[in-house]
Formats: structure tokens, sequence, C-alpha cells
């Protein structure tokens, strides 16, 4: 392991924090680095590069590329919160974020890593004016922003972000509040990027093609179904607190001209530069394997794409078997370091978000009696599974969606049979439109789950919101009661960067939304399953 750099609190949530992001010197993640002092102003105007040339790093930085923060922002908790990764190493003597013992520094990578690239970024557009100076491109910066900051509202509850720039101690927003924020940024997005696509086709590939580091090349229009989408997941999150805005948000979304993403347009997909940090992480650090649940549902469910996820065990006692290890389980070094690998490779790019989720989005839509904009649940359903098949390249699908009889495995782990449990669920593959609201929620989700892997954020989130699919509760309890034995943790608690930024402002958002308590088993605002 690449020990993991401790980001102090240099950049505060006070304005002049804010104002102190540097401009004069941009290097994004992915290895731009642009001195704008250096270029005249002038050839800075032509076609927005004074501002396109910040986008990379916001883009970048929603899930960074670089090793060690991705793992700190990613891997060290939601990607093993979701069930998709488990670690064979044996952190702290094996008290942590998977025994739910919070690692502040570890935590502190889920909010700097979008305040210091994300937010503090779009900052700077507003100071520059740049926001109306080039709406289009501004549009680009609002999906980031949402992108960035839903997620750490996801992770922790309340953060600064409706009055960032409007005081000098930034009073956080609630969770209710924050995603109301997100609702009308990716409104306005989207009329701004629509306005100059009708107007100006090519505008895109003039003004955003060069700086555009995600696999859409530039494309307006993409960017906008990818708005859509995320607006349409941001509904569907809160359908269970606020139904009647979740239905009016996701119909919207759907309704737009432009719509969401379909199956042409492919996933939102960032590039990196140079090697994929999950391929380092898993290959040189060996630090990640597969979750157990991923080995557990698709195993049984006989899923062609368990093949394209997940390697073979090396470990001879697993004779060959794909098969993952449970998080939050009693670690002795090197026990569990041959059991599967992730399937990586060098220079693959980052998923943000697959194409299939928009399918089982609208498919669950349906199943709430909204508006889709035509199709069935299991037509969608349908559609999402053959769409993350085609993402993969497996084959088999027409097969995969007939089957009614196979189901999840239970799971049996060779070194500690303490650790053995049953299957996590009896779901099948195949639709059943006579079944209860409930089981066919569960089909959807488990696809959906299988389909985001392995982002876990998402994955972590649809679960809390859910239920689905069941999870292997830890073993190894380490929150000193504050999440229950059997239980799953529901958050992440406020970091040294929170707090010692304002540590007044946290106290206040902790009061309003948690009852004065900072713990990992509050649950937030869309979290009433």
């Amino acid at each position: 392991m690449k020990k993991l750099k401790n980001i102090k609190s240099t950049i505060t949530l006070s304005v002049i924090a804010l104002l102190s992001f540097t401009t004069s010197c941009r290097k994004d993640m992915n290895g731009l680095n642009q001195d704008l002092k250096l270029l005249p102003q002038p050839l800075l105007s032509i076609d927005g590069k004074e501002a396109s040339i910040l986008l990379p790093g916001m883009m970048t930085n929603i899930e960074s590329p670089v090793n060690y923060i991705y793992q700190g922002q990613q891997d060290l908790g939601q990607d093993e919160y979701a069930g998709y990764t488990t670690t064979p190493s044996v952190f702290l003597g094996n008290v942590n974020n998977f025994t739910y013992s919070f690692v502040s520094d570890w935590v502190d990578y889920c909010w700097d890593v979008p305040q210091q690239n994300i937010l503090n970024t779009w900052l700077q557009w507003k100071l520059k004016k740049f926001d109306t100076k080039y709406p289009d491109l501004y549009g680009i910066a609002l999906i980031c922003k949402v992108f960035g900051a839903s997620r750490a509202a996801d992770t922790f509850g309340p953060i600064p972000y409706s009055k960032i720039g409007t005081t000098a101690d930034v009073p956080f927003d609630t969770v209710q509040e924050a995603y109301n924020a997100f609702f009308a940024d990716l409104d306005q997005a989207i009329v701004l990027l629509s306005a100059v696509e009708d107007k100006e086709p090519d505008a895109d590939q003039l003004r955003f093609k060069p700086f555009d580091n995600s696999k859409f090349g530039g494309d307006y229009a993409k960017w906008i179904r990818t708005a859509n989408t995320l607006k349409l997941r941001l509904a569907i999150r809160i359908s269970n607190i606020n139904p009647i805005k979740s239905k009016t948000e996701a119909e919207s979304a759907v309704s737009n001209k432009y719509g969401v993403l379909e199956a042409a347009d492919g996933g939102f997909f960032m590039n990196v530069s140079g090697e994929n940090p999950i391929d380092e992480i898993v290959t040189s650090w060996g630090d990640m394997r597969l979750g157990a649940p991923v080995g557990s549902i698709l195993g049984g469910l006989k899923d062609p794409r368990l093949a394209k996820m997940a390697l073979p065990a090396d470990d001879p006692a697993l004779n060959g078997q794909v098969e993952g290890i449970r998080t939050g389980i009693q670690l002795t070094t090197g026990t569990y370091s041959n059991f599967s690998k992730l399937a990586t490779s060098f220079g693959a790019p980052l998923k943000i978000m697959s194409v299939a989720e928009s399918f089982f989005l609208r498919s669950e839509g349906v199943l709430r009696g909204w508006n889709m904009g035509g199709g069935s649940a299991q037509s969608f359903y349908e559609d999402g599974v053959k769409a993350s098949f085609n993402e993969y390249g497996a084959g088999g699908v027409d097969a995969y969606l007939a089957d009614a009889t196979s189901t999840p495995a239970a799971y049996v782990d060779p070194k500690n049979a303490a650790n053995n449990a049953p299957p996590l669920s009896n779901i099948t593959v195949k639709w059943n439109d006579g079944e209860p609201m409930a089981r066919k929620l569960e089909r959807i989700i488990t696809q959906k789950w299988i389909a985001i892997y392995p982002e876990g954020y998402e994955g972590w989130a649809e679960f809390r919101r859910t239920g689905y699919p069941q999870q292997y509760p830890i073993t190894k309890n380490d929150s000193q009661g504050k999440v229950a034995n059997g239980d799953f943790v529901k958050r992440m608690p406020y970091s040294a960067t929170f707090t010692n930024a304002s540590k007044a402002q946290v106290d206040a958002a902790v009061a309003k939304e948690f009852g004065g308590d900072d713990s990992p088993g509050k649950r937030l605002w869309w979290d009433v399953n």
C-alpha cells in the first residue's frame, strides 16, 4: 500500500480559503498543467479556452484517477459498503473504516477532493464571470458540481453548498436543501447547454471537445442526457421521503427533449492518463479484492458478467473459483490475498455512470406509476440488463433473462468457517409481472447494483435507500455501539477537514439534522427504508 497522504486542513470552508484556490497555476489530477498567466488573454478568450481549461480538473475529480486519492476517496469506504470490494490488508491493526471505526485521514478525501477540485473551481467560474460569458461551458461545470457534491452529501449528510461564496463562514445545507439546490443547478445546466446546442450544434466541438476528459468526445447532447439521468437518479433517491417532488423531477428529466442516456450513448466514463487507479491498487499494492456479495450473487445467478468483472482466485483452497472476501471480518496478514482480484486493465477509463442505470431508473419509475416516456417496468428492466451485458462484452443475455430458477449462492470461506453465510436472497433474474412490488423492486435494484459495479458511492446509496441487494454484515464491529451488531453503516461522520474549518457550522448542522449525534448509525434524510 502506498501510504495515504495526510491532507491537512489547508483549505477551509470560508470565502478566504475558497478564494485562495489557485488559478495562476492549475494542475489537475489528469496531468493537465497550464499557467494561465503565461497565456495571452486574447488567446485564452478565443473559443472559451480561458474557461474550458478549468473543466478537466472538475471532471476528473468526480472520481479521482490518482491511485492513493482514489483509494481514500472511494475504496476505503464506499466501495466496500456497497459490497463490491474489500481488502485483504490489515490496516491499523484491523480497526478502521471497514469495522466502523472511522479513520479521519481516510474520510478527509471524501470531502477534500470535491471541495478543492470541484466546488472551489466552480467559485472561480463565478468570480471571473465565466458563468455569463460562456454559459454552455458553465453548464458542464454545473453538472460536475452536482456529481461531486451529491456524492459528498450522500456520504456525510449536510454539506456547504448553496451558500458557498456568500459569507465568510459558510452554513451547511440540510440534505433536503442540498437536493433542492442540486435539482436547480441541473435544470440550469440543461437549459444553458440546450440553448447553445439548439442554436450552434458545432459549438461543443469548437469550445469543449479538446477539454472533455470523458468518453463523450465533447458532445453536448450526451452531457445533457447525462444531466437528465443524474437528475432522474437523485429524484429516485428521494422517492421514499418526498414522493411528490420525486415524481415531478423524474418526469421532468425523462420528458426533456434530449432525454436520458440511451444505449447508443454508452455510459459516462472518465479517461485516465496512465494507469487506472483500481488496476494499481489491485495488482501493485494488493489492497483490493472482490467483495463476497459479488461472487455470491452473480455466481449463484450464473451471470456471464462475473467472468468479466473478476478473476478466478489464486488460492488453491478455492479450486479456481471466483470468490470474494467479506468486509469487516477478522483479518490476518496474507490469509485472503489470493482470493479473487478485480479484472482490471492498465488504462481503462473510470465508470462514473453506467448507461444501464438509466433503464433501471425508468423501470422503477414505471413501477411507481410515473410517466417514463413509454415502455413498461419489464421492458426497461430487460433493456438495462442488455445494456450492461453489452458494456462488458458478455454473451448469453437472452438465456440469462429467461432464467427463473437460479438464485444467489451461499458464501463459504475456506479460511474461517465462522464467516460462512446462507444466500443473501432467493431473487431470480426472469421478470414476473405478477409478483408484489417489493419483489419486483428487489429484482430491479439487484440488476442495477450489478450494472453500477464497481462504483461504490451509488451502490452504497441505493443499498441504504432500498435494502437491496442484501449484504453480509460485518462480524468485527468497532463502532462502540454507534452501529448495532448486524446493522450497517448509514453515513460517515465528519472528518477533521470539516471540524478544523468551522466546528461551529458542523455542530449546528449535526444538531439540526441528527439531533447532535455525529454517528455513523444516523440515517440521512432520504434514508427512511
